[in-house]
């Protein structure tokens, strides 16, 4: 069974450990778009409502006091100003209610200006209906599951042989410098501030935990350290060759 939390060992040695430090914990950060729940009543419910304190804290505590269990959720500023959302994966069972008396439970709140139910599509398989686009920072991402990316490595390297993961590299290159400009360009950001940010950005995205250890402006280099990186943890046991090339060329 693997640890759930992950410690990270601090580098004494340098300066720069002080300033770059990262959570000392992690944990896997499990998001609430999909749900698997045999044999219980679950729903997905939207909530929107106004934008003021206590607002989540007052359907949370409705919720419970009708032994509702949130399992999951997210909350998240509306399109409209001075509204929210909150979405929220439930299960009643046992209560004896149904997600319909629910729904009324909540719009008869004051604060609450419209509840969206969603059921399983199947029994006991839930999916997220009411969130598109997927937004980071305002920018539009998707998600893909490391098996699908690996899959896609597998098969350009079967096709184009070395010359596929060349032709990945490049990608990452190219990626890293759009990415760079963006920094630079929004937030005015230069030299190791624009690394350190970059950086810090892999470990909420899911490539891997990274970190800048050694800063050297006038030889413009840096160290970087990444644990548990996307495209190597699929070979953790494998051959000891190199297995980032989107990543490198990204850096």
């Amino acid at each position: 069974m693997e640890k759930l939390w992950v410690e990270r060992k601090e580098d004494s040695k340098t300066a720069e450990s002080d300033i770059l430090r990262l959570p000392r914990w992690y944990y896997p950060l499990a998001l609430p778009l999909i749900n698997v729940c045999e044999e219980k009543s679950i729903a997905e419910i939207s909530i929107v409502s106004k934008d003021v304190p206590g607002a989540m804290a007052l359907i949370s505590s409705i919720l419970a006091s009708k032994n509702i269990n949130i399992m999951s959720g997210l909350i998240t500023s509306a399109s409209q100003q001075g509204k929210s959302i909150l979405t929220i994966f439930i299960d009643y069972s046992g209560t004896g209610l149904t997600i319909e008396s629910i729904r009324n439970t909540l719009l008869s709140l004051k604060i609450v200006e419209d509840v969206n139910i969603n059921t399983p599509i199947y029994e006991g398989l839930l999916i997220e209906q009411f969130g598109f686009p997927l937004l980071l920072a305002g920018r539009r991402y998707i998600l893909m599951s490391l098996d699908c990316f690996n899959v896609m490595i597998k098969r350009m390297q079967s096709i184009l042989g070395t010359s596929g993961l060349v032709l990945f590299y490049e990608m990452g290159k190219y990626a890293g410098e759009k990415r760079a400009r963006h920094l630079k360009e929004v937030f005015d950001l230069h030299g190791w501030q624009l690394v350190m940010v970059a950086l810090s950005e892999t470990q909420p995205t899911g490539w891997g935990i990274a970190e800048l250890t050694v800063i050297n402006e006038e030889a413009k280099e840096w160290r970087v350290s990444v644990k548990d990186l996307f495209e190597c943890t699929p070979f953790r046991n494998g051959t000891k060759e190199c297995r980032s090339h989107f990543f490198r060329g990204y850096l």
